[in-house]
């Protein structure tokens, strides 16, 4: 296989687009680097030429992953409270497409693992941001808090519910958005 000569940031950009398109079956921790060289037509001491570590590989193919996340989640552009059923529909398709990909994430964060603990903040800290202005409330350090725990309860339960179905996708929808509604009533 013959490498394409590319600018150091279409090469960064096409390693990072290899590894998105692994991590549907393959979490991020247990991505190869030889197979993400293999992939791109470079050798693996090539790839370290672009990422210095497979922390730094890791960490930009898990801030692309969560980019996309969140692009996802905010692709219905509905206008204030109208977001969030949309926002919490589109959250459990990914969640149902990408399930381990999404539960090695949370998961890794969750396990102290810093750099996936330091992007899963940063992204749940704007997703928290989106909320709070759809439902129109105070960015207070109360209803920060409370819509952070409702995150956290969401990505449980979906998860749970996205391997074991024990009510309808409507039922599932309906329950977080009226534990999000009681969290934060005024």
């Amino acid at each position: 296989m013959t490498s394409i000569r590319r600018s150091a940031v279409d090469r960064r950009a096409q390693l990072v687009e290899i590894g998105l398109e692994l991590l549907p079956t393959t979490p991020v921790q247990e991505l190869t680097i030889d197979e993400v060289a293999r992939r791109a037509g470079i050798s693996r001491s090539l790839l370290f030429h672009y990422f210095p570590t497979k922390r730094d590989y890791y960490t930009a193919v898990t801030r692309a992953a969560a980019r996309a996340l969140e692009e996802h989640l905010l692709a219905g552009g509905e206008p204030g409270a109208a977001q969030v059923p949309g926002m919490l529909d589109r959250y459990v398709g990914w969640v149902e497409t990408f399930r381990e990909a999404h539960l090695s994430f949370v998961r890794g964060a969750a396990g102290g693992d810093p750099w996936v603990a330091e992007v899963y903040e940063e992204t749940r800290e704007r997703l928290v941001d989106v909320a709070l202005t759809a439902l129109d409330l105070p960015d207070d350090a109360r209803r920060r808090q409370l819509v952070r725990s409702w995150f956290a309860f969401t990505e449980d339960l979906v998860g749970q519910w996205t391997r074991e179905p024990t009510m309808s996708r409507d039922e599932l929808l309906a329950l977080l958005r009226d534990v999000l509604d009681r969290l934060t009533a005024r």
